[in-house]
């Protein structure tokens, strides 16, 4: 429950510092064990090389044609000086005959004999000797041989046949605390160490983590500060680490979200401009019908009356002035009517295999008398079909022919060009006029729904294009200056499976 509260950056630096602590720990227990070890062995070799020499000392200065308790009597001073130890001897049965140090005459742990099972504890050791330590002291006990003169010169102390004595060589328990004293300061000295390359690495971790953390805190406040209403920024990171990566995925992300979201914007306004087109064109087609009824009974009634000689000429040229206009307004009203309802009907569609030659020049021919031509790359006897719905295809080709024919300069006649060519898998229409051109600051617009330059017009032309063309998985662009424009409607072919 604990490590649920804690914040990603807390249990990094945690983790951190315990993997360390923990390694830290090992390390010193490691070392603090090899320390006591290697000082334990040392000062064990270093006693053994004592006693060795000790006894080797004695082997080159003892008289062994005299008397145990007469041959020492002189030399064990020196030796023990020379050695700065304490020397005891005793006999072979383990009573005490001598020592290096008066003042351990009186210490009865020195002067009382040794045990029979210690003595043959020293003859059943491989070099005859043993350790041991008793009240304040500690040390080794060694039987002495009498040597040969051949073994004189040996590294280790004879062993014979002939045994002699048995050498005490003596340590106080002073030594010892001073051999424990310096292992311990030792392991101080090392644990001071450790902690201190604890708190180097615990402030070395905190260091290293705000500097890791520096790009999710960055992007933290960025996702803050971010709402629905603001435009979405990217970020940016100088480095393709994993933060780069994750920086990159954000980016990518938001680049989504603003593609969607304006996908969604466009497609909640085209469903409220087909609803809205659907209802206006509801209400005008209603009392249309009656209109025209009405006033083409006017007109008959006016006719049949002026036959009986009701009506003077001056009424009947006004009345025909009226009925003329009321006609034209009518008709004016049913076309925007039709082109609402076509809007709202867009996603009614009847694709079907079609022959987009044999359909552009269909359209074309609709258009001869008014300067539009038909350019095909493509021969005639080569059938090029693509998936569409032949009254969509007409409408676009009508719609788009029909505003170039409007965009006639004053100055020289409209001329239109219809191209079709063939690229790779596509089939492009190009509608290629020498118009005025679209004004620069309408470019952005011109396929929003309810945008017009006409007084008379909808605003739903080439919005209604735009949706055919992305129906049928098409693209329209266009291009365009002052020597005219250029709309270019790119087509998928029919693959093999659809033909």
């Amino acid at each position: 429950m604990f490590v649920k509260k804690i914040t990603l950056s807390q249990q990094i630096f945690f983790s951190t510092i315990i993997l360390v602590s923990f390694s830290l720990a090992i390390v010193a227990w490691i070392n603090i064990n090899q320390i006591k070890k290697d000082t334990t062995n040392y000062n064990i070799e270093r006693l053994a090389r004592k006693d060795r020499a000790v006894a080797k000392s004695i082997e080159a200065m003892v008289d062994y044609s005299l008397p145990v308790s007469q041959a020492f009597s002189q030399i064990l001073s020196e030796i023990s000086h020379i050695h700065k130890i304490k020397i005891n001897i005793y006999d072979l049965t383990g009573h005490f005959i001598t020592t290096s140090d008066l003042n351990l005459v009186g210490d009865t742990l020195i002067t009382s004999s040794l045990k029979k099972e210690t003595i043959d504890a020293c003859y059943a050791a491989k070099d005859k000797k043993i350790e041991y330590e008793k009240g304040g002291y500690f040390g080794t006990y060694r039987i002495l041989y009498i040597p040969r003169t051949a073994l004189i010169n040996s590294d280790d102390p004879a062993i014979t046949l002939n045994p002699y004595c048995i050498l005490d060589v003596v340590y106080d328990k002073s030594t010892k605390r001073e051999i424990d004293t310096k292992t311990n300061q030792q392991i101080k000295n090392l644990v001071k160490l450790y902690l201190m390359l604890l708190l180097f690495a615990i402030v070395f971790s905190f260091v290293l983590l705000k500097q890791i953390t520096s790009g999710l805190r960055s992007i933290s406040k960025h996702l803050t500060n971010t709402s629905v209403n603001n435009n979405l920024q990217p970020l940016h990171w100088p480095v393709q680490d994993e933060i780069g990566q994750l920086v990159e995925s954000y980016n990518k992300l938001i680049k989504e979200l603003d593609i969607k979201t304006k996908q969604l914007i466009k497609s909640e306004k085209e469903g409220a401009w087909k609803k809205m087109a659907k209802q206006i064109a509801h209400e005008i087609k209603n009392p249309l019908t009656p209109m025209r009824l009405s006033v083409q009974y006017l007109e008959k009634s006016f006719k049949d009356g002026k036959g009986r000689g009701l009506y003077t000429d001056e009424w009947g040229n006004k009345l025909m002035s009226f009925s003329k206009t009321m006609i034209q307004q009518i008709d004016t009203l049913t076309r925007i009517a039709n082109a609402f309802s076509d809007f709202a009907s867009l996603n009614a569609q009847n694709l079907e295999k079609t022959c987009i030659i044999k359909e552009v020049t269909r359209v074309v021919t609709l258009f001869k008398n008014n300067n539009v031509n038909l350019v095909s790359s493509i021969k005639i006897k080569k059938a090029i079909y693509v998936m569409i719905d032949r009254s969509h295809l007409t409408r676009v080709l009508n719609n788009l022919i029909n505003n170039s024919l409007q965009a006639q300069r004053d100055t020289e006649p409209i001329r239109v060009s219809i191209k079709i060519e063939q690229k790779k898998q596509n089939c492009v229409v190009k509608i290629i006029d020498n118009g005025t051109g679209i004004p620069t600051e309408i470019q952005d617009r011109i396929f929003e729904p309810n945008f017009t330059t006409k007084s008379s017009g909808t605003g739903l032309g080439l919005s209604m294009v735009k949706k055919i063309v992305d129906d049928f998985k098409g693209r329209i662009t266009y291009t365009t200056s002052n020597r005219g424009t250029t709309f270019e409607i790119i087509i998928p072919i029919c693959n093999q499976n659809q033909l």
